[in-house]
């Protein structure tokens, strides 16, 4: 008589097949949140740094965009809501009005200062009722750690010259990215 032999078939994983597969799935999960963790702090770091760089281009475009035509430097201009006074931390700007296409009007001026409060920069505006520009307060950013302004001459009258010196900060993560720009701007005008 042939006998039968019973083959066994097995079936589902040993404990150490499961504890493998665990111990790599763990190792995954763990490769992923820390992946995950640091391109979200890169990313941070990034928009911070975009923040503060950003900032500071922002203001030193809008400072050259009234510096470059400038007539002069002014000592001191009362606006409508208040008298400002240049010095190393505010600079009061004299500029010929322009028209709808550009074109300067003869002896008809625009009034600007730029200040810092806090962290904020600011553009006060004071145009002439016939020039294209708008009369307003524009704030230029949020991340101003210093703003300086040094003159050519020490009669501001006289003052054709302007060196910018700017930084911003911005704090992310407990750490602080700064941008440092420094700018000498010759009035046109002058």
């Amino acid at each position: 008589m042939i006998s039968k032999q019973k083959k066994s078939h097995r079936t589902g994983f040993t404990l150490i097949e499961t504890v493998i597969v665990v111990a790599l799935s763990v190792s995954m999960l763990i490769s992923i949140i820390l992946l995950i963790s640091s391109f979200t702090t890169s990313v941070s770091y990034q928009e911070t740094f975009a923040q503060s760089s950003g900032s500071a281009s922002a203001v030193m475009r809008e400072i050259e965009s009234f510096a470059f035509p400038a007539k002069a430097v002014l000592t001191t201009h009362t606006f409508s809501s208040a008298t400002y006074t240049s010095s190393s931390t505010v600079l009061v700007l004299e500029i010929p009005s322009i028209d709808d296409s550009g074109n300067v009007i003869a002896n008809t001026y625009d009034y600007t200062a730029f200040y810092v409060v806090g962290t904020n920069a600011y553009r006060l505006l004071e145009a002439s009722a016939l020039s294209k520009r708008f009369s307003g307060t524009k704030q230029l950013s949020t991340t101003v750690s210093a703003l300086t302004f040094t003159y050519d001459n020490v009669d501001l009258t006289k003052a054709s010259i302007v060196t910018i010196d700017l930084q911003t900060q911005a704090y992310v993560k407990q750490n602080i990215l700064s941008d440092h720009r420094n700018e000498q701007i010759k009035l046109r005008n002058y």
